[in-house]
């Protein structure tokens, strides 16, 4: 049982995640009254919470390939709790910021709604319902049992975090004020505001509006004040313009931002005169926004403009899930995740497909990443082939397409009205990859959803992701869209000249561009594209690695669909009027697989575990300006010594020479034929092979690889060594693999079973391998060439959580960390 407590601030927020009871699987009885009578089986939860990352992987579950082989089903959830006695005159509210999918939500036995979607949040006013002198019960239902519901896995259950938020009956609702820049020159900025004001009582009141611009330090630098009067049960739009001098423009380098403070004053007596406001009456509401200043514009010939100044997107593609967490959300996780981002160079992401967790977007505020911002994937039918041709294929029976008709404009509605507020949405997209629109020229979703875009927000451009764009030209659907977005799909990706000529005035980005596999630490000198005319050269006549298993990619970019990771951005960065890519995908996920006993999607630039792989460091080589250097492949080849293997080399600086066990190899610089890595052809010798980089003729970096012997102990490193009960903190520890030279094993594959002591949980362990079983949230974890990783948190108490790791025949290995109290 918890309490939810109304402050004596105008509104409380109050985190609702603690003290929930789960019960999987469907209970019995008709009514919801006859369904709390079940009691067995339940268990307790703190949320954000997803069931079905607790598996097992079965070939069996209905799920699938696209779902990773996990299973959906059906889950309840409940959470008993008092009010406080200063709540009985407020509103009271709650709010999901996402359930997948099918959610019923009842309050006190009173069905509050149903939201098929399960990626959109969504929120039920539970004053009229709420007992203020004893116990409330919320009851929430989730159905993900028919499979699969998606393309990819998306998880199941309540995954993302609840909210009670408490305000009087004159309030401004959930997410009710719009903030946009006008005007803005170096010495001032329009800040345009319209708040909705909502007045719950029946009487008529005279509100007066304040406004309040403050900077990072809580300092007020603008301000503005007007009266108006609402109506009883009325809501109401009122708009106001503040100056803001000096403003600091928000940008991925230097993402500055401001908090609008909007104030509702109730007059308790009668109207005040305009002129003077100073006695308005009493504090009704404190409604917070954080926004930026900046300025953006496409260019049909030059791409993207931020500020004035050119820009190209360097981003990625990403879903939801947190690899061995699932799709629940622990904002640290995702934090991690954008940090490693950032430090590749990353400046841009495309939330694919579906409405991201409010968190995401206040990261990408904070740390600075442009944001196209996408709402559904695909509407009602998928792709088919009728005589080798692809045709807009069946109507798709699972997931959200069976409610789309009756659902899509809420859905998007509360889409826009949540995010349009963050400087790093620069577009919305209304779809990916849509069949009935591009092959059908089904353009009325199209121009509906498009149009609502416009009218709540006519700030931003809207997209979609368009494969088979040659479609997509003759439909009109581009034309319908503000931007285009150009997936790899239908050879899109090699269209981009022919359709600037084509089409003068179109805006081009490469929304889902390269699709590109890697395998961490899988090599194969053998290319190998699903689309074979647009196959690269081998590296070798004969294939080095043959012993690389079928189901594992080659960490070359010598693997993919129709083009690698150096040509897709060689064209994107010098065609001028293409606006950036997206690769797909930043990092691994589960799902999308290809087929049992592979349960993972392989497309990413860093594996499921936050693992990097060697594409990581071409992107940060072209992405990136401090020095770096990065060798492929590793260097421990047993059997290999008559094999010559082509050595790889990604940097950002000038040249680069190649050492074998102290002998140079020569020195290479990039030419207009090798513009994107370095590469020489060594004959393979045991020992240690090293780069040395230099940069306006001085050595800047070096990296080195050596040969290592058998796996002789392994090594526990976490990246947080103290953890703050409450914050719901985060370690994770990696898991290595040496020789008895400290030397890293880069092929181990060692059984390491984990023992926990003290006020700590074994959270999720992984080890980023496509074709693992293992139990996410289980104590036994598998190295993949050599690394696996563990997730700590704590549970709630102080004190020294201390991990032990066994593997067969190695010492075991031990490290602390230490949980403390918030200061």
């Amino acid at each position: 049982m918890s309490v939810a407590h109304a402050s004596d601030s105008p509104r409380s927020r109050v985190n609702f995640d603690l003290g929930w009871e789960f019960h999987h699987g469907e209970l019995q009885g008709d009514s919801i009254e006859q369904k709390r009578t079940d009691r067995d089986g339940w268990v307790s939860v703190n949320l954000p919470h997803d069931f079905g990352i607790e598996g097992p992987f079965d070939m069996s579950n209905p799920s699938g390939g696209p779902g990773g082989y996990l299973p959906g089903g059906i889950g309840w959830y409940r959470k008993t709790f008092r009010m406080s006695d200063d709540a009985a005159d407020k509103v009271v509210t709650i709010s999901f910021d996402g359930v997948y999918m099918n959610s019923d939500v009842w309050i006190n036995g009173h069905h509050l709604g149903q939201r098929p979607y399960g990626y959109i949040g969504f929120h039920y006013d539970l004053t009229p319902y709420l007992v203020h002198d004893g116990e409330n019960i919320v009851e929430v239902k989730v159905d993900n049992a028919k499979q699969p519901s998606s393309r990819w896995y998306t998880g199941t259950g309540i995954y993302r975090h609840v909210w009670l938020t408490t305000t009087s009956k004159i309030h401004v609702p959930q997410w009710g004020t719009q903030v946009s820049t006008s005007k803005i020159t170096s010495s001032r900025a329009n800040v345009d505001v319209n708040t909705t004001i909502t007045n719950g009582s029946d009487l008529s009141k005279d509100v007066t509006v304040k406004q309040h611009i403050l900077d990072a330090d809580g300092s007020v630098l603008t301000s503005v004040s007007e009266l108006f009067e609402i109506d009883g049960g009325a809501t109401q739009v009122v708009s106001q313009t503040l100056v803001l001098p000096d403003p600091k423009l928000w940008s991925p380098s230097t993402p500055n931002l401001y908090t609008l403070q909007t104030e509702l004053l109730e007059a308790k007596g009668p109207r005040v005169p305009s002129n003077d406001i100073a006695t308005a009456g009493h504090l009704a509401d404190r409604y917070d926004t954080t926004f930026g200043v900046r300025e953006m514009r496409f260019d049909p010939n030059e791409g993207f403009y931020l500020n004035g100044k050119s820009m190209i997107f360097q981003g990625v593609c990403n879903h939801d899930d947190l690899g061995p967490l699932g799709a629940a959300l622990w904002d640290q996780a995702l934090q991690r995740r954008l940090r490693m981002l950032k430090e590749m160079g990353c400046n841009a992401i495309r939330t694919a497909h579906n409405p991201p967790p409010p968190e995401l977007l206040d990261l990408c505020d904070q740390m600075g990443f442009l944001v196209v911002n996408e709402t559904f994937d695909k509407w009602r039918f998928t792709w088919g082939f009728e005589d080798g041709r692809l045709v807009c294929g069946r109507r798709t029976q699972q997931g959200y397409a069976s409610y789309i008709d009756q659902w899509q404009e809420r859905d998007l509605t509360d889409h826009l009205l949540r995010d349009r507020n963050h400087p790093s949405v620069i577009m919305w997209s209304i779809g990916n990859e849509l069949p009935e629109a591009q092959k059908n020229g089904e353009l009325e979703t199209v121009k509906r959803m498009s149009d609502l875009c416009h009218r709540l927000d006519p700030t931003r451009p809207v997209t979609a992701g368009c494969n088979q764009i040659s479609g997509v030209n003759e439909t009109g659907f581009a034309e319908l869209l503000d931007v285009v977005g150009y997936n790899g799909g239908g050879r899109s990706c090699f269209q981009y000249e022919a359709d600037h000529e084509r089409f003068p005035d179109r805006f081009i980005y490469a929304s889902e561009v390269p699709h590109s596999l890697q395998t961490r630490g899988e090599y194969r000198t053998h290319s190998r594209f699903r689309e074979k005319q647009s196959q690269p050269p081998h590296l070798t006549p004969d294939e080095v690695f043959a012993e690389t298993n079928g189901r594992y990619e080659s960490s070359y970019d010598n693997a993919g669909v129709r083009i690698s990771a150096r040509d897709s951005w060689r064209l994107t960065k010098t065609l001028p009027f293409v606006a950036g890519e997206f690769r797909w995908t930043g990092f691994d996920y589960i799902g999308e697989s290809g087929g049992w006993p592979r349960v993972l999607g392989n497309f990413g630039i860093i594996d499921l575990c936050n693992f990097p792989k060697d594409t990581y460091f071409f992107y940060q080589s072209q992405w990136t300006e401090e020095p770096m250097v990065h060798l492929l492949p590793h260097w421990t080849w047993p059997g290999k010594e008559d094999a010559t293997i082509p050595v790889w080399c990604y940097t950002n600086c000038d040249s680069v020479e190649l050492f074998l066990n102290g002998e140079s190899l020569g020195q290479r610089e990039f030419t207009p034929e090798n513009d994107m890595h370095l590469e020489w052809l060594v004959p393979y010798q045991p020992g240690e092979i090293k780069a040395v980089a230099t940069k306006d003729g001085k050595v800047v970096c070096t990296t080195v690889r050596h040969t290592a012997g058998d796996a002789a102990k392994i090594t526990v490193s976490p990246d947080q060594l103290e953890l703050v009960v409450g914050n719901r903190d985060l370690s994770y520890v990696t898991i290595r693999v040496l020789d008895s030279s400290d030397r890293f094993v880069p092929k181990a594959a060692t059984k390491v079973t984990l023992e926990l002591e003290g006020p700590g949980r074994l959270l999720a362990v992984g080890s980023g391998d496509p074709m693992s079983h293992e139990d996410f949230q289980g104590n036994v974890v598998t190295t993949f060439n050599g690394l696996a990783s563990v997730i700590v948190t704590d549970t709630g108490g102080t004190g020294e959580i201390v991990l032990t790791a066994h593997a067969e025949g190695m010492p075991p290995v031990q490290c602390v960390i230490q949980v403390t109290d918030a200061e």
